[in-house]
């Protein structure tokens, strides 16, 4: 009851696919970006992470396993190499955006990951949080 009533107030219908490249042009205070930025001249936060052993289904699956299971988030989109998930904060249960992005590379794969709030203009860390343990967790597969 009390998650049906927070949806409605909180709606996370603002949380969809997102580019990129366009994304690595734009930043704002409540998100976090782990992406390379040989592409274009935007800012991030980190780097993205290089991947070497796994394929990309298993890439999918380790995400989905701490978007879904680990944190309770939903799954928004998937395409062949990106994928969003919404994952509400365990108690005030607001809503984040979490994006990834797979690009096959000569050695594995390099993931891009980013985070960030549809509400509120600091986030306290938490898309940093999902950010990097979803990169450690990606990295000690």
């Amino acid at each position: 009851m009390f998650e049906a009533l927070i949806a409605l107030i909180l709606p996370d219908n603002a949380i969809g696919p997102l580019n990129l490249d366009a994304l690595r042009r734009s930043s704002s205070p409540n998100d976090f970006l782990l992406a390379d930025t040989d592409l274009t001249s935007a800012s991030s936060d980190g780097g993205s992470i290089e991947i070497v052993g796994l394929d990309q289904e298993a890439i999918h699956a380790a995400i989905r396993r701490y978007a879904q299971d680990e944190k309770g988030g939903s799954l928004r989109d998937q395409q062949a190499l990106s994928g969003v998930y919404v994952i509400r904060t365990p108690i005030l249960k607001y809503p984040n955006g979490l994006y990834y992005w797979i690009e096959p590379t000569e050695q594995g794969s390099r993931v891009s990951l980013y985070s960030k709030s549809i509400y509120g203009h600091i986030d306290y860390g938490k898309n940093q949080d999902y950010v990097t343990a979803l990169a450690g967790n990606l990295l000690a597969l």
